[in-house]
């Protein structure tokens, strides 16, 4: 029988192409600052270095192997797939956690039914949600989450799109407007397109500017060595194309 807990369940959805350092402190930072009930979902796509034998370490986890790198939409969609929880949230391996990050973003998504995904404020990404901070050190960043990361609805700011490198998605929203497409292959451009067709089902997508994350960016495509300006490059006219031709049919 499914209890009210359950029904509040988040599950964490992790993917991970080698960079195992960066998994590690990651996922080190996710059990030790997220004190709420949730599940962890871990997607391993295809490593070769010890990605696998680490996650598998993990208590709880569930874990989701792949023989090669399927790329962020794929690898991503087979966590969503997998996962149980009310709330489901989409971090990259590249990411550290600190006081109050879920629980901040989770008031902030259930403070209005009609918000439908949440993001934190993060360094070495593009749009809004960029703070150009950096730290020494660690515990110098733990220390200055420690304050910044108090609970405030007065920093919480609506949005016209979000950034992959974290982001909860409320269940209802996957239930309306699918998965990630596909089609970006191995990454870049297939999360602003996601939160885009979440906001035109008319979904709220909000700022929980109570929060920082710390990003490193692109720590998968630098650790294998991936031509990121080339993916990033066709990826950004097939997601010009596909909108272009949607503002054309609403037209």
């Amino acid at each position: 029988m499914k209890t009210e807990a359950d029904s509040k369940k988040v599950s964490i959805v992790l993917a991970a192409f080698n960079a195992l350092e960066y998994s590690k402190v990651c996922l080190k930072s996710i059990l030790e600052y997220t004190p709420l009930p949730y599940e962890l979902v871990l997607i391993d796509n295809g490593s070769s270095d010890g990605t696998k034998e680490y996650f598998e370490t993990l208590p709880g986890a569930r874990i989701i192997r792949n023989e090669k790198n399927l790329g962020f939409a794929r690898g991503y969609n087979q966590g969503i797939k997998a996962s149980r929880g009310k709330y489901i949230v989409l971090i990259n391996n590249d990411c550290i956690v600190s006081e109050n990050w879920l629980s901040n973003m989770l008031s902030c998504a259930d403070s209005d039914p009609a918000i439908g995904m949440v993001g934190p404020r993060g360094n070495h990404i593009n749009g809004v949600q960029r703070m150009d901070q950096e730290f020494s050190d660690l515990q110098e960043f733990h220390d200055y989450t420690m304050f910044f990361n108090k609970p405030d609805p007065a920093k919480w700011f609506e949005v016209n799109k979000l950034v992959g490198f974290c982001i909860l998605v409320k269940r209802e929203v996957v239930k309306k407007i699918g998965y990630f497409d596909e089609s970006f292959g191995i990454g870049t451009h297939e999360d602003i397109d996601y939160t885009m067709r979440a906001k035109n089902a008319g979904f709220k997508l909000f700022c929980a500017g109570d929060v920082f994350l710390y990003h490193f960016s692109h720590r998968t495509f630098i650790a294998n060595n991936i031509d990121l300006i080339r993916i990033y490059k066709y990826n950004k006219a097939l997601f010009q194309k596909k909108w272009s031709i949607y503002k054309a049919k609403q037209s």
